[in-house]
């Protein structure tokens, strides 16, 4: 199946956590992060998160910290419960929106007040648990041009990604600080039995970006356990 190239970046603590979940937005990223973060987003086709981080922080997802194009947005949500207030929705950024929900789940009525407001929708089969299949979406988006994509969250995402062995590239930003076991961590469940069987990261490049460290590999997936599952 011809698809993106996929990079996933994301922030965390450095005990592995985003945030918490009683609307309290987390910007873990020092001003060097989110400006990076920026310029990452520059150099990529489009750029792609879950409805709950839509819900969550309201992400516009353009490139404003430094100069350069503007990715295509992709919004993953299986029955099309974008909100049209939201800001990404709102904006009168003239990149292109892509919504991509399940086919069955999403109604026409959700449909159409996206489309109205500007978005490109897109139904595709459905994935596990009922989410939408991402090898679907990375098939429409090579149809559609996009070449690199990032994904910037949320845990589930990120964690679907890796689950599917889909991801190509990892990008942490990691911020000194901790935050306990209360906080949403940064990767769900991968389903790793052992050691052995833990996804690790090749050809290794560390940095500090200010206060933070960050940290890009490629992503080796382990040939025993997951292969099988697949």
């Amino acid at each position: 199946m011809a698809r993106p190239l996929v990079t996933l970046h994301f922030s965390q603590s450095l005990d592995g956590r985003i945030g918490f979940d009683h609307g309290e937005r987390a910007v873990l990223s020092s001003e060097e992060g989110i400006m990076h973060a920026h310029r990452v987003r520059s150099e990529h086709d489009a750029v792609l998160v879950g409805i709950q981080t839509i819900l969550n922080d309201d992400p516009l997802l353009t490139v404003r910290e430094c100069s350069g194009p503007q990715p295509r947005r992709v919004v993953l949500d299986s029955t099309l419960r974008l909100p049209q207030t939201t800001r990404l929705l709102q904006s009168q950024d003239s990149s292109e929106i892509l919504v991509f929900g399940v086919l069955g789940r999403a109604s026409p009525e959700a449909r159409r007040g996206l489309e109205n407001h500007g978005a490109s929708v897109f139904l595709v089969d459905e994935g596990h648990s009922g989410r939408v299949s991402l090898s679907a979406t990375l098939a429409v988006l090579h149809e559609l041009g996009v070449r690199r994509l990032l994904v910037e969250g949320g845990a589930t995402v990120l964690t679907a990604f890796l689950r599917e062995c889909l991801a190509d590239r990892a990008e942490v930003d990691i911020a000194p600080c901790l935050l306990g076991g209360l906080a949403i961590p940064s990767l769900r469940d991968l389903g790793n039995l052992h050691f052995s069987s833990a996804v690790r990261l090749s050809h290794l490049q560390v940095e500090r970006l200010g206060p933070d460290v960050f940290v890009r590999g490629e992503i080796v997936y382990p040939s025993n356990r997951w292969q099988a599952e697949r």
